[in-house]
């Protein structure tokens, strides 16, 4: 079963084409990760499959719905697919387990004693058990967005969309982050990653988009991308100095 399947996908902001022809799919419990320059296409892609973006040719559909939906039916689907920007974009006057909590209740009309619970088990789960009484302005950068990934989880979604959310952190707490990741790929989750560092998308993608000009330009396990790229523009991204291994 195909979680994402883009067939022919096209995007365009007034004459800018930012989408050509992007086709390829995600199979339930793999992980895909879209690597490219800056102005490839990456995020855009992501922001289409949760709907921020309606596509402007060829089909998408996402957990068996065609894009674009209806406003009622795209808030459902939201539910399903969780996404995870670059700014953790948490309410700073509310505590950990209180950002949370509010989605399972206010969307999912969750008790607060089940709502706890789910972000108790989500917290855990990034490990930051210990400080869900904290404020955020108490955590570190990466914690921070350890939270915001455990705020996605809570809605239990089928889906996972992250658009380079280790892109304003420094190495060490980079780290922290890419660990929960990587556990999430093990146990199963459906992934779609936008993301620079190299060395993660060979560890824990299955199947690797290089992206450039708005097209796919190479496709395929990241073994063999990374090893044998076949086209210049590949390799020239490759061995970019800006790349992180």
């Amino acid at each position: 079963m195909s979680v994402v399947k883009a067939e022919s996908v096209s995007k365009r902001f007034g004459e800018l084409t930012v989408l050509s022809d992007v086709t390829f799919d995600v199979p339930k419990g793999r992980v895909v990760v879209i690597i490219g320059r800056s102005g490839s296409g990456k995020s855009t892609m992501l922001r289409c499959i949760n709907g921020l973006e309606e596509i402007n040719g060829g089909g998408l559909e996402v957990l068996g719905h065609a894009m674009p939906l209806a406003p009622k039916e795209l808030r459902a689907l939201r539910v399903e697919v969780g996404m995870v920007f670059q700014s953790y974009n948490l309410f700073p006057h509310m505590s950990v387990v209180e950002n949370v909590t509010i989605a399972p209740r206010i969307v999912k009309g969750a008790s607060r004693v089940e709502a706890r619970e789910i972000a108790h088990h989500v917290l855990d789960q990034v490990g930051l058990g210990d400080k869900r009484n904290a404020m955020p302005e108490q955590l570190s950068g990466g914690q921070q967005q350890r939270v915001a990934i455990a705020r996605s989880l809570a809605m239990q979604p089928q889906l996972m969309l992250f658009d380079e959310v280790t892109s304003a952190l420094d190495p060490e707490l980079t780290g922290e982050v890419l660990r929960v990741i990587g556990s999430l790929a093990r146990e199963g989750m459906t992934m779609v990653l936008v993301t620079h560092e190299m060395g993660f998308a060979k560890n824990v993608a299955n199947q690797v988009l290089f992206m450039h000009h708005g097209e796919i330009w190479e496709s395929g396990p990241p073994d063999r991308l990374f090893s044998a790229p076949e086209t210049p523009e590949l390799q020239q991204f490759l061995n970019a100095g800006e790349l992180r291994e």
